[in-house]
C-alpha cells in the first residue's frame, strides 16, 4: 500500500521546510504523482497523548525505480523520542550544512535547527503544523493485512511476517512484536485524513524493522530498515536548541494569512 511512502513523505517534508505553504505545495506534488488526493496543511490542535516509548533509531530508506537504486538512495535519518518530544535529524551532504527538527508534543512547537556550511547556527520556533491528505476516490480502504507464522531475527528481536497489499501495491513488514512502540503512529502526528490514516488500524503491536513496498506495476519499490534501535534511554543532544539563536515565529499567521 502507499502508507509507507506518504507517511513517510510527511515526515521527511516536515523535517526540511518549516513554510506550511511551501509544505502544502510539495505534498500535493508528491501527492498528484501518486494520483490524486487532496492536500491541506493545519495547525496541530490535537489532544497531547504521550507517544508511550523512550528510544532512539536510524531510519533507512532506499528507493528504487524500475529496478534501479534512485541516485539519492538511501536516505538515512536519525530518530529520537520521549513522551512529549520527538527529534529528526536527516542526513545531508557536509557541503549542505545540517539540520534538526525538534518537535515538543505537549506544547504544539517545534523548533527547526540549522547550521551552514560557515558554522553558523541559526533556528525557528513555529507552531507543530498537520498534514491532511484525503482522497474522495478512496473513501473505503481495501487494504488486506495477513500476520504470517514466518518468523526472523533482526537485531536480537524474533520478528513476525506480516503481508499488505491494496489496489496499489503490495509488501511486507518484519515486526518485532516484543516492542511497544508504533513508529507510523508516531509519526501520525504530522499526518491525517483518509490517505494516510488507514495504516493506523494494522493490526499488530511492535515495531516494524524492515518492511518492503512495491507498486503493482512493479515499477517503484521502497524499502525500509529501522537501524541502530535503543530502548530505554535517548541522548538529550538530540533535542537541544543550545547554540542556536532561535527566532521565535509562533506568534505569526500561519499559511500565509
Amino acid at each position: 500500500t502507499m502508507r509507507l511512502p506518504i507517511v513517510l513523505s510527511a515526515s521527511l517534508l516536515f523535517a526540511s521546510t518549516t513554510q506550511a505553504q511551501d509544505l502544502q505545495q510539495l505534498m500535493q506534488q508528491a501527492m498528484q504523482k501518486q494520483g490524486g488526493g487532496q492536500v491541506s496543511v493545519e495547525e496541530n490542535n490535537d489532544p497531547y497523548e504521550p507517544l508511550g516509548f523512550t528510544g532512539s533509531c536510524r531510519m533507512e530508506v532506499h528507493s528504487f525505480k524500475n529496478g534501479q537504486e534512485q541516485k539519492d538512495s538511501p536516505m538515512h535519518m536519525d530518530l529520537a523520542f520521549t513522551d512529549d518530544r520527538m527529534a529528526m535529524h536527516p542526513h545531508i551532504p557536509k557541503e549542505d550544512g545540517d539540520m534538526r527538527t525538534v518537535f515538543d508534543l505537549k506544547n504544539k512547537v517545534m523548533y527547526t535547527l540549522m547550521t551552514d556550511d560557515r558554522g553558523e547556527r541559526t533556528g525557528l520556533k513555529t507552531k507543530m503544523m498537520k498534514v491532511n491528505v484525503d482522497d474522495p476516490s478512496k473513501e473505503e480502504d481495501r487494504s488486506k493485512v495477513v500476520r504470517t507464522d514466518e518468523t526472523k531475527v533482526i537485531d536480537g528481536h524474533t520478528c513476525r511476517k506480516y503481508t499488505f497489499k491494496d489496489e496499489e501495491g503490495q509488501g511486507e513488514a518484519w515486526v518485532a512484536e516484543d516492542l511497544d512502540f508504533d513508529l507510523y503512529r508516531a509519526f501520525g502526528r504530522m499526518s491525517s485524513g483518509n490517505k494516510t490514516q488507514a495504516w493506523q488500524d494494522m493490526p499488530y503491536q511492535g515495531l516494524a524493522l524492515e518492511t518492503t513496498w512495491q507498486d503493482n506495476a512493479g515499477s517503484e519499490k521502497v524499502v525500509m530498515y529501522v537501524r541502530d534501535l535503543q530502548t530505554g534511554s535517548v541522548d538529550e543532544a538530540m533535542f537541544s536548541t543550545k547554540g542556536y539563536e532561535v527566532q521565535d515565529m509562533t506568534a505569526m499567521p500561519t499559511f500565509g494569512r
